[in-house]
């Protein structure tokens, strides 16, 4: 079973605009990806930008509990420092009633944005269009579940997911979305 994996929620503007930081949002994807701890220097040449630049947007996701320093090497006499993403779960709060209702929104449809962009450039680059392996693949639908079975799809994906957040021999990274909510009508919707 899943272990009680560290959850953030956004509840601060100061918070908020640390993590919706379109930057910092690429940066996180790029550790993610990676799988292992990367230097300001490597990370900057994947994300086109100044390595002052990354280092400055690793001390704000650094100040979120996000990001650290997973270690230091010495590479030509320069001492590297090697920063990992954490093993935690950000939550937007979007169930919150405050004064960040539209920036919860914007950055819920800026990253949807993101994971949709992705698989229509994968479905563009990739030769055999037939293999979901190959190309990704994307399915909706509804399904009927009673709160239990709700529950336990839940955990089952958050299990599953938090398993495999580390690279493993012969594996290679898989970007994700899952949006799920019940379609029932609230008690207000219904005269009650």
């Amino acid at each position: 079973l899943m272990s009680e994996r560290k959850m953030i929620t956004l509840a601060t503007r100061k918070q908020m605009d640390i993590y919706m930081n379109p930057q910092r949002q690429r940066l996180l994807r790029a550790l993610e990806v990676s799988g292992v701890p990367m230097t300001p220097k490597q990370l900057s040449d994947v994300l086109k930008i100044s390595a002052s630049s990354v280092s400055l947007h690793i001390r704000k996701l650094e100040e979120l509990g996000l990001v650290a320093l997973d270690h230091t090497e010495s590479i030509h006499g320069i001492q590297a420092k090697f920063y990992q993403k954490l093993p935690v779960s950000v939550s937007l709060g979007g169930n919150r009633e405050d004064d960040l209702k539209e920036e919860r929104t914007c950055l819920s449809d800026y990253l949807i944005t993101e994971l949709w962009n992705g698989f229509k450039d994968r479905l563009n680059r990739v030769k055999d269009k037939t293999d979901a392996m190959t190309t990704g693949d994307f399915t909706c639908g509804v399904v009927h579940l009673n709160k239990k079975d709700a529950d336990e799809l839940y955990h089952l994906i958050l299990d599953f997911t938090e398993t495999h957040e580390a690279p493993g021999e012969d594996t290679i990274p898989w970007e994700y979305g899952l949006v799920v909510f019940p379609h029932s009508p609230l008690p207000e919707e219904k005269g009650e």
